[in-house]
């Protein structure tokens, strides 16, 4: 009796190549299916600074006044502060001047004036 020099099955090598074909294929398939995103990249849900720089100076660059207003004063409050302190009256008497122009007040920080046009209206009105 003899021995048996049958082989059955893979060598060890060809057992590695197909596993490491296995791994890299899913790894291609996986890379498709999530593009990586890296973060300088233009997305409203990443602050501007992180954009490339061609999109923020493009950005930057077509601000409006009223971006602008919007950025600096996020509140009537805010606004009617700024416009106190520009004013260089005393507080409690700015706050008596302008306690009958609340409307016109109003209507100013809804043209989005900046407080040194606005001082400006008020004194036309005779806020001094």
């Amino acid at each position: 009796m003899g021995k048996k020099s049958a082989h059955t099955g893979m060598s060890p090598k060809d057992r590695s190549i197909n596993l490491m074909d296995k791994f890299i294929s899913r790894n291609q398939k996986r890379q498709e299916g999530n593009p990586f995103l890296s973060a300088i990249r233009k997305d409203p849900n990443i602050s501007v600074d992180m954009w490339p720089l061609k999109d923020q100076i493009e950005y930057w660059e077509n601000r409006t006044d009223a971006d602008r207003f919007n950025d600096k004063f996020t509140s009537y409050s805010t606004w009617y502060s700024d416009v106190r302190t520009q004013s260089g009256i005393y507080k409690e008497t700015f706050m008596d001047y302008t306690s009958k122009l609340t409307v016109e007040l109003h209507e100013m920080f809804n043209k989005k004036l900046f407080p040194k046009q606005a001082v400006l209206e008020l004194r036309k009105l005779g806020v001094y």
